[in-house]
């Protein structure tokens, strides 16, 4: 019993060793390779600051209010017709063990047409 409690934790500390010596290999192999490229641009004469210098042209990151509004609208009136579904009294018994599923499926449904919506409404003309 304790074996396998050793051997366990030799294993997720293999897994996290691989993890980290991946993550640190990719970093390394990068930096190199971006290095090598720099060095092979000022070998033929070519301006670095051209290739790496900061932009000024970069457009700014704009939040699509818009679409997160027409998202969130779609949500809220699944979750209202979802709710309004199931608190009918004639179809109270019948949807006993369905009835959650019923309010997240209106919920997907209608945040799902609320992200279709915010598309065609966002589209650049």
């Amino acid at each position: 019993m304790e074996s396998v409690r050793i051997v366990e934790n030799i294993m997720i500390g293999i897994v996290w060793l691989a993890f980290f010596a991946g993550a640190f290999m990719a970093w390394f192999f990068y930096v190199k390779a971006r290095n090598t490229e720099r060095l092979a641009l000022i070998e033929k004469g070519a301006d670095v600051n051209n290739f790496y210098g900061k932009r000024n042209d970069k457009k700014t990151f704009r939040f699509p209010w818009m679409k997160f509004g027409l998202l969130l609208s779609g949500l809220g009136f699944g979750l209202v017709l979802g709710l309004f579904i199931i608190s009918i009294p004639e179809l109270k018994d019948s949807l006993n063990q369905v009835a959650p599923g019923l309010v997240f499926a209106s919920m997907l449904l209608f945040g799902g047409l609320g992200m279709i919506l915010a598309h065609f409404v966002d589209r650049k003309k």
